[in-house]
């Protein structure tokens, strides 16, 4: 058992990754935090231009043909195998450094990490209640994301679910906790709690 904290939150757009994440690097000490959206953007400047990648993901379908759920899910995975290759690289580095790390994704795909799932803490964040979500993703350009517009977002929302209930789908074949973020300061707290648990 590890004796420093290496974790992985996953979640799709509006589910309180970012200030999560935030809460829990405070009072576990963590002082790296990587973003997906961050790590997809420093990979974006190295592929083609036409790859998949430059592509938002709920527009991911568009290589594979018309807008339905079977496109939109191979565009994920299709994306998520790009930025999961980076992803597996800093999480190796870090329990290799001995580093604590949190890493917030929205390409939650467990098996794109191989073994090393098994080797960190992962969670899941989701919002059950749709209308809810649709509210976090318009106020949470007052939060954190100053510069996103959540109008932009909450109009993918359809898509974005699709993508949010295949996640579920991977964090329950893998015994990953998940965590409805219906209640904001009740749902960090669980989150940190599964965290400090996995320490013991």
């Amino acid at each position: 058992m590890r004796n420093f904290p290496v974790i992985l939150i996953g979640g799709v757009p509006g589910v309180g990754k970012t200030s999560i994440s935030g809460y829990v690097a405070r009072n576990l000490g963590i002082n790296l935090v990587f973003s997906g959206d961050y790590i997809r953007e420093t990979i974006r400047a190295f592929v083609d231009e036409n790859s998949i990648l430059n592509k938002s993901v709920y527009d991911s379908w568009q290589p594979f043909g018309e807008n339905n759920e079977e496109n939109l899910l191979k565009g994920f995975n299709a994306q998520g195998e790009m930025v999961n290759r980076a992803t597996k690289k800093i999480l190796e580095r870090a329990i290799d450094n001995g580093e604590p790390v949190i890493i917030e994704t929205l390409y939650f795909i467990p098996e794109q990490l191989g073994d090393l799932i098994k080797n960190i803490t992962s969670i899941y964040l989701y919002i059950e209640d749709e209308k809810l979500h649709i509210e976090r993703l318009n106020e949470r350009q007052n939060y954190t994301h100053f510069g996103s517009s959540g109008q932009r977002l909450s109009s993918n929302i359809k898509n974005y679910r699709v993508i949010m209930r295949k996640s579920l789908e991977y964090a329950r074949k893998y015994s990953i906790p998940v965590v409805d973020n219906k209640i904001y300061g009740e749902a960090r707290d669980q989150v940190l709690e599964i965290c400090r648990k996995d320490l013991k």
